[in-house]
């Protein structure tokens, strides 16, 4: 058994995330939410969790093992319940405003004791617009601002003029793929550097043919440029220009289109704080429907793993759904289960080709065999 194999999923305190990484569409299609119908995902960002409720499930259960994540969850909701959408896209930190601590006065008493404490120990991050401020949110916005350093501002906005797909892929290979950009992830996109950012260092694998680490990053990004329509891709706006290109490219959840659907069915998120596994044995069985896990395979040993999708199995309802990521490390559902929870190849070959985030080798959809 290697190493990272021995690894058990250890609880964090840190504010890893303020969005989501995972492409929602993906999401979408291998779950195929129904009105009424129970999921379980797990909260990092919070971003996915709320756009789930514009597909009108009857629960939502937002499960991480980080304290921080559903305190940030808690401030998000908050702010749904209080503000108006304008108010919102202030407070996130989308439009411009010189108030937000005064927002957040008012918004405290929504919030746990936990996540109050947490909250009033970052009135800086508040100040800025939390929404770009978790560590992973930083750490992009600093290499974000070296590409554009390294690329220049002309270069940038020729990448993000719009192109058919023929057109992209000449610019790609003729203007933007540099030595330069090469030397910038072989720099820090390292287990090393991300390792700093809260990426636990003992969890860098691929499996994807590349040479190194920061190849595979590298490789991930190339396919976001060439192969994947740049118009409309927030995930690769946040990356490279540090915001959202416009109020029409961000997320379902963050669209004034869609503020009163969310902020109506807000009561329907159920937050956890606790394991993921831990968790589903508490279930009576067959009371999910779908399963978003993102990649938090990664974080658990082997053994864990099986453990958890055996719950899977126990806790799903007949034809239930799933699907998972892998960023690093190599997960997949165990052998001893997979005539009980069946992978759609087909399905998952498509959402890995069309993923806007890019940066996950695997997303994978899985039906549960009840």
């Amino acid at each position: 058994m290697q190493e990272q194999d021995k690894i058990h999923q250890i609880q964090l305190q840190k504010l890893l995330f303020t969005q989501n990484w995972e492409d929602p569409i993906p999401d979408q299609k291998a779950m195929r939410i129904r009105p009424g119908e129970t999921l379980l995902t797990i909260t990092s960002g919070g971003c996915n969790t709320l756009g789930f409720l514009l597909q009108d499930p009857q629960s939502i259960y937002s499960v991480d093992i980080n304290g921080s994540q559903n305190w940030q969850m808690e401030l998000k909701m908050a702010a749904f319940r209080q503000l108006d959408s304008h108010g919102l896209l202030q407070f996130f930190g989308i439009r411009e405003s010189s108030n937000r601590l005064q927002v957040y006065e008012g918004l405290r008493s929504e919030l746990s004791k936990e996540a109050q404490i947490f909250w009033d120990a970052k009135k800086d991050i508040i100040a800025k617009g939390f929404l770009g401020q978790g560590r992973f949110e930083k750490f992009v916005g600093m290499v974000g601002a070296l590409i554009r350093f390294l690329q220049g501002q002309k270069r940038v906005d020729q990448l993000f003029a719009e192109k058919n797909l023929s057109a992209q892929q000449n610019f790609y290979d003729k203007s933007w793929d540099t030595f330069q950009m090469r030397l910038l992830f072989r720099t820090l996109f390292n287990k090393y550097i991300l390792a700093r950012r809260g990426l636990n260092a003992n969890y860098f694998h691929f499996d994807d043919g590349s040479s190194s680490f920061s190849q595979s990053f590298y490789n991930r990004l190339k396919k976001a440029l060439r192969e994947i329509p740049i118009k409309g891709n927030y995930f690769l706006a946040v990356y490279l220009l540090g915001k959202y290109r416009n109020e029409e490219e961000m997320p379902e959840y963050l669209l004034p289109k869609n503020f009163e659907a969310i902020q109506a069915r807000l009561p329907r998120i159920n937050l956890v704080t606790q394991d993921a596994q831990s968790w589903l044995e508490s279930l009576p069985d067959e009371s999910i429907d779908c399963f978003a896990l993102s990649n938090i395979c990664e974080l658990m040993s082997l053994e864990d793993t099986e453990r958890m999708f055996r719950q899977i199995y126990r806790t799903s309802r007949k034809g239930g759904r799933v699907i998972f990521r892998n960023l690093m490390i190599p997960r997949e559902v165990p052998d001893s289960m997979s005539a009980l929870i069946v992978k759609d190849e087909a399905l998952s070959k498509e959402l890995l080709a069309t993923d806007r985030s890019f940066v996950y080798s695997k997303v994978a959809a899985y039906t549960i065999n009840k």
